[in-house]
């Protein structure tokens, strides 16, 4: 099984070390409501987690605006991974998916209501769901038939099989009879 030390020892060589060792080892400077120290890793280059960044008080904002669907924060891994400029398209591309969800949200939940308070609704969805009950029995009910025909000859043919096997065997019989 493979160290931590020998992990940082073999990525040594691309560099990493020192931003592995930062990440697991740094904290956020701020201090959160309660007065304790925040936990989080530190942005790159920084002291402040992205909770705490001053720089990133828009992004809160926004993200809080959205109602907890914008989950989306940028880790330390990825801002290793990506530049200012990739990093800000995919902040722009997770904004735009996040405000089609929430437009979805809305348009299902309006049509949830509307189904609720609407009962010709619910009963042409009960009606369609009968209908469909009732297509997938005759279905079933078609491969049962169609079973029983390949079950039926299968039989006819062992049976078949067999009596010609007992008439060949039986004694008194023609060729292979033990008489």
């Amino acid at each position: 099984m493979q160290t931590l030390r020998d992990h940082r020892n073999h990525r040594n060589h691309r560099g990493e070390e020192q931003a592995l060792t930062q990440t697991a080892t740094a904290t956020c400077a701020a201090t959160t409501r309660s007065g304790v120290g925040c936990k989080n890793a530190p942005l790159p280059g920084g002291p402040f987690c992205h909770g705490h960044h001053p720089n990133r008080a828009q992004d809160r904002v926004r993200i809080a605006s959205a109602g907890g669907r914008a989950r989306s924060r940028p880790t330390t891994e990825h801002a290793f991974a990506l530049g200012a400029e990739e990093q800000a398209a995919r902040n722009k591309a997770v904004s735009q998916a996040n405000f089609r969800a929430a437009g979805l949200d809305t348009l299902i939940s309006t049509r949830a209501r509307q189904v609720k308070d609407d009962p010709p609704i619910i009963d042409r969805q009960r009606a369609q769901d009968a209908t469909r009950r009732a297509e997938t029995r005759r279905a079933w009910a078609e491969w049962h038939r169609a079973q029983a025909g390949r079950h039926r000859a299968t039989l006819a043919a062992l049976i078949r099989h067999h009596e010609a096997e007992a008439e060949r065997l039986a004694p008194g019989a023609g060729v292979g009879g033990d008489s």
